[in-house]
């Protein structure tokens, strides 16, 4: 099934988001810039609906795009049972204001029976790394 899930993803590849995507995925409308077996990456937009009282890009809204293409990124490898995070670990190093373009990446750094760990990067169009995250996400395995 995951090998179904990465050609599908990479379909995706510089064409607009389906109407059967997730609602979260459907609701960042990013643009795939490259998929491949343990490697994302994403481009979009930062909306006004996604700033906090500042004015920039919320961590709350970052938190939940690295969490949204790491995990992408791992349901499209090549395990038989879909995986959940246990936890997310980002560090908020910049900001990105309304209009800016953000290139998002993810990449599996170990990929475990159980556990698979992943890396996330948000920069700027221009390379400026504004937030990075590392993650671990439980493979569900059904109990015999």
């Amino acid at each position: 099934m995951s090998l179904q899930i990465l050609e599908m993803l990479k379909s995706f590849v510089g064409r607009d988001i389906p109407a059967q995507a997730p609602p979260v995925m459907r609701w960042l409308n990013p643009t795939f810039l490259k998929v491949e077996e343990g490697y994302s990456e994403v481009e979009l937009e930062v909306r006004s609906d996604m700033l906090n009282p500042l004015g920039i890009l919320h961590g709350g809204v970052q938190s939940m795009i690295l969490d949204e293409i790491m995990g992408m990124t791992v349901a499209a490898l090549d395990k038989p049972y879909p995986a959940v995070s246990i936890n997310l670990y980002v560090d908020f190093l910049g900001k990105a204001k309304e209009k800016d373009r953000i290139i998002v990446t993810a990449s599996i750094l170990k990929k475990g029976r159980q556990v698979i760990q992943a890396l996330g990067e948000i920069k700027l169009a221009d390379g400026t790394l504004i937030a990075k995250a590392n993650a671990n996400l439980l493979n569900l395995i059904p109990k015999s």
